[in-house]
């Protein structure tokens, strides 16, 4: 296994870590404060004052951007922009974003490993290079998803009061 590889699978234990935190502390949210703001007045781009419903949106569609992100990289392609999409109104209790968020993990996941399966067959320089592209992703994904773990308890605490 190459240090690569190797570096490779370490962001993925680190990303099925971070999802294991964030699943847990979802489960802790109840629907009566899952769309509840901390502010009265929402900003949209003030990750302070979003709910968890937003936050665990983002992350979940964070998750969406980095997958064609990482297939653009695999199939040779310029990298597009990081766009998040905005969340549905149907997608607005616990459980449905449960759903979202593992939903998109595993085609996250899926495009991953297409695109560590199919490098192998390439060049080992492009392999590398790409693996690389791809860990620095991973590890942006990671921390994103701990800072919203981390807010998402945060702010069960303050509506537990």
């Amino acid at each position: 296994m190459s240090s690569h590889t190797s570096g490779l699978d370490n962001a993925l234990e680190l990303l099925s870590r971070s999802r294991s935190d964030l699943l847990i502390a979802l489960e802790r949210v109840s629907d009566q404060y899952f769309n509840t703001s901390p502010v009265e007045e929402v900003i949209r781009d003030r990750f302070e004052y979003w709910s968890i419903c937003e936050i665990a949106w983002y992350v979940g569609a964070l998750d969406d951007v980095r997958r064609l992100q990482i297939n653009d990289i695999g199939a040779g392609r310029e990298v597009r922009p990081s766009e998040i999409s905005r969340r549905p109104k149907q997608v607005s209790n616990v459980g449905v974003m449960l759903v979202w968020v593992n939903q998109s993990r595993a085609a996250l996941s899926s495009s991953i490993s297409w695109m560590t399966k199919n490098q192998l067959q390439e060049e080992q320089l492009l392999f590398k290079e790409n693996l690389s592209r791809c860990e620095m992703i991973l590890s942006k994904i990671v921390a994103n998803e701990t800072m919203s773990t981390r807010r998402i308890l945060e702010l069960i605490e303050m509506f537990r009061c």
